[in-house]
């Protein structure tokens, strides 16, 4: 028997366990419905950098998928790429080789070389070759700060603060190391202590857009994505569905590159401006403190559920609203 083959549980063939499971499941994922985001605002005068850290508790909207799985780096080309559901699935077969098939996160790449970025090019008076490395930047802090495993797993904030320009680095750096709210979240991805990833890669999707600076020696960035982890159950049955294991964050971030002669030296680099994220399907508990949990560890819990859960998976769309604070 595949250990990953839920399905083939005997307990799971049961007709009588199936019919009391289903009722308990969407017992607890109704409660889950109401659950809503811790936020917090925290603006510095340096760098003029507002935070917003949101946490969402809940698996919302559900609707069994059929679609088909992709494994790749990147998004397949669009015309074989398949029809990804736009929301959670409501109970379904978990494969813990593949745990983001019939997520909307299933067609998404493993890699920051799955957002889109600008053409290359100038953009206003910054060279093409500038934009370039700007861009290359952005993408590097993207991958530092969610998508690395030692930064997720080890809760280790440096490689992302070694990216940014040195006098940049300490308002980040004092979020990261805050363990009394969920200042920590507007930077990295930390998993809560005693939880780690499945081996399969975090997904992202989503996209990256530049525009003219102040001056020459300033470009803005503004990344918008949303971005998938799956983590290791630990044992933990029955894993109904997806979002029982499977963690969102959705992510508007603005950045800024300053470069030129004319700047102290320890002002050029990356900055990050400004940033808005929302997390979806997870424990409030350890959200509050900035970690990331599955949602299973706290089945059961009350709270409230994002208002359009298509459009946190959807970066066309503008971030959705929360209510009801994880209290």
């Amino acid at each position: 028997m595949d250990d990953n083959d839920i399905s083939q549980h005997p307990d799971l063939r049961d007709p009588d366990w199936q019919r009391r499971a289903v009722r308990e499941a969407r017992g607890d994922l109704r409660r889950q419905r109401r659950r809503g985001r811790i936020g917090k605002r925290i603006a510095w005068a340096a760098g003029s950098l507002v935070v917003v850290a949101g946490a969402v508790f809940g698996l919302v909207q559900w609707g069994r998928s059929t679609s088909a799985h992709y494994d790749g780096s990147a998004p397949p080309p669009a015309e074989i790429r398949p029809t990804a559901p736009s929301v959670l699935p409501d109970i379904a077969q978990v494969d813990l080789t593949r745990p983001f098939a019939g997520t909307p996160a299933e067609t998404w790449g493993e890699s920051v070389d799955a957002l889109t970025v600008p053409p290359t090019g100038p953009v206003g008076r910054i060279s093409a070759a500038q934009v370039q490395n700007a861009v290359d930047q952005v993408k590097k802090a993207i991958h530092a700060a969610r998508l690395d495993r030692h930064t997720i797993e080890a809760r280790d904030g440096s490689a992302y603060l070694n990216l940014l320009a040195p006098n940049a680095r300490p308002a980040s750096a004092g979020n990261i190391a805050d363990r009394s709210s969920d200042a920590v979240m507007s930077q990295v991805s930390f998993a809560a202590e005693g939880f780690k990833l499945l081996p399969a890669n975090p997904r992202i999707s989503g996209t990256i857009t530049a525009a003219p600076g102040t001056d020459s020696g300033r470009l803005t960035l503004h990344a918008s994505f949303v971005v998938g982890y799956a983590f290791d159950p630990d044992g933990y049955t029955p894993i109904m569905s997806p979002g029982y294991i499977d963690v969102f964050m959705r992510h508007e971030v603005d950045f800024e590159m300053i470069a030129g002669s004319n700047y102290p030296k320890a002002d050029r680099g990356l900055w990050v401006t400004r940033t808005n994220s929302i997390v979806h399907s997870m424990a409030c508990g350890p959200a509050k403190k900035g970690y990331l949990a599955p949602a299973y560890s706290e089945l059961g819990s009350d709270g409230g559920p994002v208002q359009n859960e298509a459009a946190l998976f959807d970066v066309t769309q503008p971030m959705p609203e929360v209510s009801n604070p994880c209290d």
